[in-house]
């Protein structure tokens, strides 16, 4: 059998988390059978503003084919206008695929009919969903459904990540939807005693024009006696001066050395969801500043989030637990 696991369309590295795990988790099902990373849509990856661009482009997901083909993240809600025409050619082939770690987030209610009449028409074998919210709006169809869980929580298991003792003691700090805030501490440097203040923007400008003048604000390299490490998951190559505004940015276009940060940070504060759950993967609590529906993802696993954001690691057995419900209901299919 040859299989297709999509691991290419990231818009940040927080998509190679979750892609990378899965096709891991298929070498690891599927050891006797062919297992490869295939392309994903261009239009999902690159979201070309130009439809001249978009017709230029050269569509390697389209010459792509296999018994089986993967396809994950929060995808739901632009899957018939990014992955429509691929799945209607795989069903037409006599091809099958399935839609594993996948969230429906920000979807209206016209896209929700609309999506599950389409999937009813050209079914996956199964569509495991990464959140609650997902899976209650896709029960009423007529669907192979699964409650699952995102896959960024499985790096820990699935992926060779280096962990490693830094000359001085670190934490991650992450924002793309925020200016990052001004740390403050008393005593020692934890995830509880250290105070924020935040600043969404400056001069009441949006926030993608005000992160250009991050720079002028308060340059913080450490806290105490932490380093402040800026993790960028945003691969784009533009405005260095945004991404490099502060100490210890870092960048790369290997998600094996993002993760290695987070795996040897002390804890994580982000804007991010999957900078959040990797950092709790790894069994470093993290704190979560924002309420976008994707945070279902920590709900759907019992994570508790207190007043302040933080989110703490749970028993490691719960995952393990997950993992292998998950590879049942994909071998029962497959």
């Amino acid at each position: 059998m040859k299989i297709l696991v999509e691991n290419s369309t990231w818009n940040n590295i927080g998509d190679g988390f979750y892609q990378s795990t899965l096709f891991a988790l298929f070498k690891q099902l599927y050891p006797n059978d062919e297992v490869y990373m295939g392309e994903g849509p261009f239009k999902r990856a690159f979201r070309p503003r130009s439809k001249k661009h978009l017709a230029k482009a050269y569509r390697l997901m389209d010459d792509q084919h296999a018994d089986l083909h993967i396809f994950s993240g929060p995808i739901v809600k632009k899957l018939i206008e990014n992955y429509g025409e691929k799945i209607k050619q795989i069903v037409a082939r006599g091809d099958r695929y399935v839609l594993i770690s996948v969230s429906s987030a920000h979807i209206s209610d016209q896209a929700t009919l609309a999506t599950g009449a389409f999937l009813e028409q050209y079914p996956p074998l199964l569509m495991a969903t990464r959140d609650e919210e997902t899976f209650n709006r896709f029960k009423p169809f007529n669907i192979n459904l699964y409650n699952g869980i995102c896959t960024a929580f499985l790096v820990n298991r699935m992926l060779p990540v280096l962990e490693f003792t830094p000359q001085q003691p670190f934490f991650i700090s992450s924002f793309y939807n925020e200016l990052e805030p001004v740390y403050q501490v008393e005593g020692d440097v934890t995830i509880e005693n250290i105070k924020l203040q935040r600043k969404t923007s400056l001069f009441g400008l949006k926030h993608r024009y005000s992160r250009h003048l991050n720079a002028w604000r308060p340059q913080q390299a450490c806290l105490g006696d932490h380093r402040i490490i800026r993790v960028h998951q945003d691969l784009s190559t533009h405005f260095y001066h945004v991404k490099f505004s502060h100490p210890n940015s870092f960048m790369s276009f290997n998600p094996l050395s993002y993760l290695s940060i987070y795996k040897s940070a002390d804890f994580t504060i982000s804007d991010r969801v999957h900078s959040c759950a990797v950092s709790v993967a790894f069994g470093k609590p993290a704190r979560l500043l924002t309420d976008s529906p994707r945070a279902g993802i920590f709900d759907r696993l019992g994570y508790q989030r207190d007043h302040k954001g933080i989110i703490r690691p749970i028993d490691p057995v719960i995952i393990d637990k997950e993992i292998e419900r998950l590879s049942d209901a994909i071998k029962q299919v497959i």
